[in-house]
């Protein structure tokens, strides 16, 4: 037996979960993708995608998330994750370096379907599927990287495919997962290169696409029936040089939605960045800045390569600014609001552009001796009469280390929703998803009133 299945064997063979802590983990989760993905609504770049799906046309099956709108399988799942992921507010996962939750869960809602009679999905199942699919993401992730992701690799786009058909696999007890592997293996693509533009957003659809069609193309009877871990030819070998093979022992042990977590966020840019944001609110709050009194500021990354993500140094437009440490200090030093109106496309205004000029990177190895991580960034700013202000931070606000509240996760949700009882609904039929109510009631109940 292959490495490839061995682990199908492992995911078939996992039971529903019951564990507290992990379902807990897993209702979270669900919350802040709604919570992201209904936040965009009415986004431009999601108005146009939807414009094009729509001119496409197709069998309506599938739920198209917060519209009162149904679309094909695979036009669902693209323009749901791409909706989830397009403010760049939705979760991530230290192991992946990428976004599992636009991915996975906008496929496995993508693949229900809501022009038959319900068929009873249990609500225990998909969001153990949920929890089989992050674990996928980031064993992957945990295996090909940093090589993966500094090579230039988009990991949301690459990893996330293979995860969400795992999990459609599981949720609906397929018979071929191994290929299945084979399959959404072969399909994987996504530069960083497209960071701070709409295709990075779409990334995420796309891999989630990619899952619907991957099981669909299965169930018509094409077949791959090759091992997509092969030591030579596969993953691996061609996504992830250098790195340390894939080993199965520490499956679920304990599963990587509870460690590492998932990171959530209330901000509209790069998770990278949030040690940054905190850095330069906590610097703000100490002495209001008049820009011209400011000499020079020092970013130091630990460890190096650590702002990899952060690929714009000289932004020119806010959309940018969401992978620019040097835009986000900008902001927080000024005293902006990091509010969704600055990462627009809207060119980037002199007196930030004047501030981000001021700014270098610096790069040290990470000291272990601190009380607490071997990731942190430390600021310093230098004032031209030579005093110095300098703020370390090692775990960001919305960290795993660092989470946010129960009312706070509820308060994300209801700045999208925008209405309590909607809001208060919804929370509840999540939790109810972990007592019984299938996912198809699940649905019914909210495709039309969200």
């Amino acid at each position: 037996m292959n490495l490839a299945q061995q682990l199908a064997q492992i995911i078939e063979q996992t039971p529903v979960i019951s564990d507290r802590i992990v379902i807990r983990r897993a209702i979270a989760g669900v919350t802040d993708y709604f919570a992201s993905s209904l936040q965009a609504h009415n986004d431009a770049d999601a108005q146009k995608l939807l414009a094009w799906l729509t001119d496409e046309g197709g069998h309506q099956r599938a739920w198209l998330v917060g519209r009162k709108q149904l679309a094909t399988a695979r036009q669902a799942a693209l323009f749901n994750g791409f909706q989830a992921h397009c403010l760049d507010y939705d979760d991530v996962h230290a192991d992946v370096r990428g976004h599992p939750s636009a991915v996975i869960l906008s496929a496995l809602f993508a693949s229900v379907r809501l022009d038959k009679p319900p068929t009873n999905i249990d609500g225990r199942r998909f969001l153990t599927a949920y929890v089989i699919g992050i674990e996928v993401m980031a064993l992957l992730g945990k295996s090909v990287n940093p090589y993966h992701y500094e090579k230039g690799w988009h990991a949301t786009a690459t990893l996330g495919g293979i995860a969400a058909t795992v999990a459609i696999c599981y949720l609906y007890q397929e018979p071929f997962l191994t290929e299945a592997f084979a399959l959404a293996a072969t399909q994987a693509a996504g530069m960083r290169l497209l960071m701070g533009t709409p295709i990075k957003f779409l990334h995420a659809g796309l891999a989630a696409q990619q899952a619907l069609q991957t099981v669909e193309w299965l169930r018509a009877g094409l077949t791959a029936d090759q091992n997509f871990l092969d030591e030579n030819l596969g993953f691996l070998a061609i996504y992830g040089q250098n790195n340390e093979q894939l080993t199965l022992q520490q499956w679920a042990k304990p599963w990587k939605i509870v460690e590492p977590g998932l990171w959530f966020k209330t901000y509209s840019y790069c998770s990278a960045a949030a040690y940054i944001a905190d850095a330069g609110q906590l610097l703000y709050q100490q002495q209001q800045f008049k820009p011209d009194n400011i000499a020079n500021i020092t970013l130091c990354f630990a460890p190096p390569k650590s702002d990899a993500a952060l690929i714009y140094q000289s932004p020119t437009t806010g959309e940018q600014g969401r992978f620019s440490a040097e835009y986000i200090l900008a902001l927080t030093l000024l005293g902006y609001p990091l509010d969704f109106e600055r990462f627009s496309p809207e060119p980037i205004a002199d007196n930030i552009v004047s501030l981000m000029q001021k700014m270098q990177r610096h790069y040290q190895t990470a000291n272990t001796c601190h009380k607490s991580s071997n990731r942190y960034v430390v600021v310093e700013i230098e004032f031209l009469c030579g005093n110095k202000l300098s703020q370390r931070i090692d775990f960001p606000k919305g960290s795993p280390q660092n989470p946010y509240t129960s009312e706070q996760m509820r308060l994300k949700l209801l700045q999208a929703v925008g209405d309590e009882q909607k809001t208060d609904n919804l929370l509840a039929d999540i939790e109810q998803l972990a007592n019984g109510l299938s996912l198809d009631q699940f649905l019914q109940r909210h495709w039309l009133t969200l």
